[in-house]
């Protein structure tokens, strides 16, 4: 009489080795979640950079951005001042009007307050900045490689993404 099953010695086993995959994946993973916030806060940056400049050709006046480091957020309309959070502050503003307002993180140069207002035509007045002006963000957790990644806006308004060495 022929039984079917496991022993309790091959469950081990089995049980064992996915133990040990498990431990080598949650680092990489770890990785992969930090990396992706990165990526999301630049693309939220480029998001808001340019519905700043399109706004400003469709409205035909200056619209700024403006932006503050963590801690600094106080007062800003509907946002809740967090002195433990790691998250800028930033504000999309016409003459008339605040268009938008949100938070980013990772931002780690320039390190204070900081604005880029985008004129009528869609150049940029980068006079505070380098030409170009340079919006580099960091992960807020160091990984294996560092991995920063910078925003250069030109003065024609033009935003590129950078992806610097290690």
């Amino acid at each position: 009489m022929s039984q079917r099953g496991f022993t309790l010695i091959e469950l081990l086993i089995t049980l064992l080795i996915a133990t040990i995959i498990a431990v080598m994946t949650v680092p990489a993973f770890s990785d992969f979640l930090t990396r992706q916030q990165l990526s999301a806060d630049v693309n939220e940056m480029v998001s808001v950079l340019s519905f700043a400049r399109s706004e400003a050709i469709k409205q035909r006046q200056n619209v700024t951005v403006e932006f503050l480091p963590p801690g600094e957020c106080g007062g800003l309309e509907g946002m809740v001042e967090d002195k433990d959070s790691l998250r800028w502050c930033y504000w999309v503003k016409s003459e008339e009007e605040t268009m938008r307002v949100g938070r980013t993180a990772n931002i780690t140069m320039p390190n204070q307050t900081f604005s880029l207002t985008f004129l009528n035509l869609g150049d940029a007045n980068i006079d505070k900045c380098s030409s170009p002006c340079h919006i580099t963000l960091s992960p807020q957790r160091q990984l294996e490689e560092e991995a920063s990644l910078t925003l250069a806006i030109n003065i024609t308004g033009s935003i590129r993404r950078q992806d610097l060495e290690p």
